[in-house]
């Protein structure tokens, strides 16, 4: 499909699917030299920060897996996302947990509801009516909304993530229910869920002072490629429309970015989570700067007794890389680095209450910097905790 008429396209579905909403005039879906690769966004005019750019309308929004096995948490209604401590299934009998019957009256459910239906989920005999099974599914099965719509161009103009591993939802699927899938549902739900890994996005939502993570697939953030410094922030509103606002000064004719992972993250996690969830490695300005601009966020202790100098990589986009301290010139591998990562990582998930001096005595005793990017994450998800705990 041409570009002039991805654009048509896209900006029709913002228009109808969002009430009319505006905000789409301007930008362009584009290729070439404005690009940093392949298709992207770019202006076309200029924006001040904290501008809107676009309000993006989700193509799908669903909740995130869970274990197989259904242990290690909670699910969310499948309608109204809210956390279910006492998990029921759809009294219609599709097998997916829901609020009540208010959520499973509701009409987006009403279609999703009868097809899994059909194909007759497989029941348990312990008497548990909603199947993790058919909720890790969701997904796929939403994908099937657009299957014969006129937004059905979205299947075939997003990019999708090259992989030839069986589709964990599809797999889900097709192992609770007793009837076979049709060939072109499932060859849908496939293409619907590898359009997912590739472009979707942490959708948040506050459901009774509790922040709730979903998945959602917006039309045109999917187009937008990704930088460490990017030139965009978004927020969603109660509707899950994406709201992108300029968080840079941009001009028109140059790219519009967003960023597809967390830019708290040091360049070594960053790279490998794009190259595991987004399989490409970027070499943007920030990721071949060691210091990141000053930051040192990739910066450790210095492993060498009464030694405070840290330890940088040498070539940030070399995973091998040697790492070296900046003032005592110590010499550390990569696998050594490695394996302090994931200790410190480790040591941060484990802890469940913050006080200040204990946490103190943590980071001496285990030298770990305090502008550790695990220990600014963790200080961070304290203050969302106590801001929460204090609203209720």
């Amino acid at each position: 499909m041409e570009m002039n008429a991805i654009n048509d396209c896209v900006k029709n579905y913002l228009s109808h699917c969002g009430g009319g909403i505006k905000g789409y005039g301007g930008w362009t879906i584009s290729t070439g030299s404005e690009t940093v690769a392949g298709r992207g966004v770019v202006a076309t005019r200029d924006y001040s920060v904290g501008d809107v750019i676009f309000v993006d309308v989700p193509l799908i929004v669903s909740p995130r897996a869970l274990g197989t096995d259904g242990t290690g948490s909670w699910p969310v209604c499948a309608v109204c996302y809210s956390e279910m401590t006492t998990p029921t299934g759809c009294p219609g009998g599709c097998r997916l947990p829901v609020c009540g019957r208010q959520c499973a009256d509701r009409p987006e459910h009403r279609d999703e509801c009868r097809y899994v239906r059909q194909l007759r989920p497989k029941t348990k005999s312990d008497g548990q009516t909603w199947s993790v099974g058919i909720y890790n599914a969701i997904t796929a099965v939403r994908g099937l909304s657009i299957k014969d719509g006129k937004y059905r161009f979205f299947l075939d103009v997003l990019q999708k993530k090259s992989t030839d591993k069986l589709t964990f939802e599809v797999e889900e699927l097709k192992r609770n229910i007793s009837m076979e899938l049709d060939k072109e549902d499932e060859q849908i739900m496939v293409t619907t869920c590898k359009i997912m890994d590739a472009n979707c996005f942490e959708t948040i939502v506050n459901r009774s002072n509790k922040l709730i993570s979903l998945k959602g697939l917006y039309p045109v953030a999917a187009f937008m490629n990704h930088c460490c410094v990017p030139n965009t922030m978004h927020n969603f509103n109660e509707k899950l429309q994406m709201i992108a606002k300029a968080s840079l000064p941009i001009y028109k004719g140059q790219e519009i970015t967003t960023s597809y992972t967390y830019s708290i993250w040091p360049t070594s996690l960053r790279q490998n989570h794009l190259l595991t969830s987004k399989q490409f490695i970027c070499t943007c300005i920030r990721c071949c700067d060691t210091e990141e601009f000053g930051t040192k966020l990739a910066a450790l202790n210095c492993i060498v007794k009464n030694c405070e100098g840290r330890i940088l990589p040498i070539n940030p986009l070399d995973k091998k890389s040697i790492w070296q301290c900046k003032m005592c010139t110590k010499l550390v591998s990569s696998t050594e680095m490695l394996c302090f990562y994931k200790d410190v990582e480790t040591l941060m998930k484990s802890i469940s209450v913050f006080c200040p001096k204990s946490f103190e005595a943590i980071l001496k005793s285990f030298n770990i910097h305090k502008d550790s990017p695990f220990v600014i994450d963790l200080r961070l998800k304290f203050i969302w905790k106590s801001k929460n705990n204090s609203n209720v």
